[in-house]
């Protein structure tokens, strides 16, 4: 049995389809524009995780009758997987030869020259987008969204993109950072600008489950030890779904300051507002609420508020 994944809109869609004699099968659906295709087998991997361990993946694209070709295991699968008349899909697979080109500065500008000369097609689109979610070059995004042609001004992906490019560049250093609220550890709800009078907060986006983010566990609490009772404080804010993991990594790691999870993972309302989807990730605030520095890690963190406050 094989599973098997597209999105529509903000949706993922997974069903899972069983092989025909001959290894022949068959899938059917509706979408609106492009959508990328993934599939991952029932016996190999997690079927809870589908689209992570994936053997096939592609582009596919509405009113078309696609015919998908491919060959057994992991990584002749993912190389030689085809998907017929989708133009999508072809423009796909030239983009992942572009990344296989070992010279950093002649990637670069061949990815460039691609963009640029397939402007007017749904999968750049992708790629800006992808590149938002990155945080990467969000000025040459703004300027190549807005050359876009009419048709793909109109679909959900490009709206998708001006409102996380909106976001993101209201993030930027010197911008307010947004207000929120959320439960905390107490089953009670926390705001972050009842914490904030006339202190530096550091907004710290994190979960139980990630390595790295634990990793700066020691360094917050040197931090939060040395300049606490000088105007600085921290609000944890877990990527967690599971509460008593989420509990637990904080008597773990000795996390004495604020903490607040709706236990929604990635679909944290706050993280999901901002279009955080990697971790660690943080902001670090004036006492008015302005984002004065982004992605502190390690010591940095200690040596600029002891810039600021000392």
């Amino acid at each position: 049995m094989y599973y098997f994944h597209y999105e529509v809109d903000d949706s993922r869609i997974t069903d899972t389809v069983r092989l025909k004699k001959g290894g022949a099968f068959e899938i059917s659906g509706h979408i609106k524009e492009p959508s990328r295709l993934f599939i991952s087998i029932e016996d190999k991997y997690d079927p809870r995780v589908v689209g992570y361990f994936t053997v096939y993946r592609g582009w596919i694209e509405p009113g078309k009758e696609h015919i998908f070709k491919g060959f057994k295991g992991w990584q002749k699968g993912k190389e030689n997987f085809e998907i017929s008349d989708s133009e999508t899909d072809s423009l796909y697979r030239k983009w992942l030869q572009l990344l296989r080109i070992d010279n950093k500065e002649k990637r670069i500008l061949a990815q460039s020259r691609f963009i640029d000369e397939h402007l007017d097609s749904y999968f750049v689109l992708q790629v800006l987008y992808a590149k938002l979610r990155n945080d990467e070059d969000l000025s040459l995004v703004r300027e190549l969204l807005l050359r876009m042609p009419a048709h793909l001004q109109k679909t959900f992906k490009y709206e998708r993109s001006l409102d996380m490019l909106a976001v993101k560049e209201n993030l930027s250093i010197g911008s307010f950072f947004p207000d929120f609220e959320q439960t905390d550890t107490m089953s009670a709800m926390l705001r972050l600008s009842n914490i904030r009078t006339d202190k530096f907060i550091l907004v710290d986006f994190w979960a139980s489950w990630c390595g790295p983010c634990r990793a700066e566990s020691p360094y917050l609490i040197e931090a939060y030890n040395r300049y606490h009772k000088k105007g600085f404080d921290i609000i944890g804010v877990s990527l967690d779904e599971d509460r008593e993991r989420w509990i637990e990594a904080i008597h773990e790691d000795k996390q004495t300051w604020h903490h607040v999870s709706d236990l929604k993972g990635f679909d944290n309302a706050v993280a999901k507002s901002l279009y955080i989807r990697s971790i660690p990730r943080n902001f670090l605030l004036d006492p008015a609420g302005k984002i004065i520095a982004i992605d502190i890690r390690g010591e940095e963190l200690t040596r600029l508020l002891g810039e600021i406050l000392n």
